[in-house]
């Protein structure tokens, strides 16, 4: 009877906590990683993907891990990371290769098309009545303007801000400079964010001094201030695709399906970005708006059914 008793007070000692850990494993959402890179554009895009698959979809949670691109890169290739929206990898060529042809990762396809990179110069400094330096055509014309440029810590020579530390860019930046034997007149800048970058840029071109340096589109500085882009500092056109861990065909595979036909143009960029800098916006108030006012966009990449829960969502906010 004893032995029986305690059988009984075992059950139910057990009981409990194999019915909780079943019901939490059947209640469990499961988890998708975006690598949230540094640069606005990207950001956006992450809420705009998380918010579609959070309120559209069943079973899923979003979580962001942020880092630069070499580094996530790497995440996406271990599986640490699930979903880059923004590769940009014309500029980690090899990585993207190798990461390809050992199939840790899928390639998903375009979400932008021939986004422009390269070293850009004000307007103001190249072309008009009070130009400084008319014959600026060129990165090869750069030496002759050294002391335009002057490094600000160095004053013996120019400084072109080549780009971030930690973005793949940076080496076509340095290939450029070695190319072009900038060397002895230039120093490269390195900066440590894209957003130092722009803020030497905005902060010179409101002071209408000189500045040179890596940037890109869509952006919304690029909109908004009148800048040139120097010949021979064209990056290849930049391949900005939607990249997956292949765990992503077995976990979430119609969340894959969605991301296959995400895609939107520099165009569409440049507007979202230039609402968000003139209304002072974070990344998910920039998210939202899109959603609510470029429904003729994202309904296409998703079922009416999704589609009519994301609307719902948006409604409540």
């Amino acid at each position: 009877m004893r032995k029986i008793l305690f059988m009984v007070f075992l059950i139910v000692l057990i009981l409990p906590g194999a019915v909780f850990s079943a019901g939490q494993q059947d209640g469990e959402l499961t988890t998708i990683v975006f690598g949230d890179n540094s640069w606005d554009s990207v950001q956006v895009h992450n809420r705009i993907a998380a918010f579609i698959i959070e309120n559209g979809f069943e079973g899923y949670k979003v979580d962001y891990m942020p880092g630069d691109s070499i580094p996530l890169f790497s995440g996406l290739v271990q599986g640490d990371v699930d979903v880059n929206m923004e590769s940009w990898h014309s500029n980690i060529m090899e990585i993207y290769t190798k990461g390809i042809e050992s199939g840790d990762v899928i390639d998903l396809g375009q979400n932008m098309p021939d986004a422009p990179q390269g070293w850009w110069v004000p307007r103001y400094i190249v072309e008009g009545p009070d130009a400084k330096a008319p014959n600026l055509k060129s990165v090869a014309d750069l030496p002759q303007y050294a002391d335009l440029f002057a490094d600000p810590e160095d004053k013996s020579k120019g400084i072109v801000y080549g780009g971030v530390a930690g973005w793949g860019q940076l080496k076509i930046s340095e290939a450029i400079f070695e190319k072009y034997g900038l060397e002895e007149t230039f120093n490269m800048g390195v900066v440590g964010s894209g957003s130092v970058i722009a803020a030497s840029m905005v902060g010179a071109y409101e002071k209408k001094e000189a500045w040179c340096g890596y940037y890109w589109a869509p952006t919304p500085i690029l909109g908004t201030l009148d800048m040139v882009r120097l010949k021979g500092s064209e990056f290849e056109p930049a391949l900005v695709n939607i990249l997956v861990n292949k765990s992503m065909l077995e976990k979430a595979p119609d969340v894959v399906e969605f991301l296959k036909a995400y895609a939107t143009s520099v165009a569409v960029n440049n507007e979202f970005l230039a609402k968000m800098d003139a209304e002072d916006w974070d990344t998910q108030q920039t998210a939202e708006w899109f959603l609510k006012n470029k429904e003729d966009i994202w309904t296409k990449w998703v079922s009416s059914e999704v589609s009519e829960k994301v609307k719902a969502a948006l409604a409540s906010l």
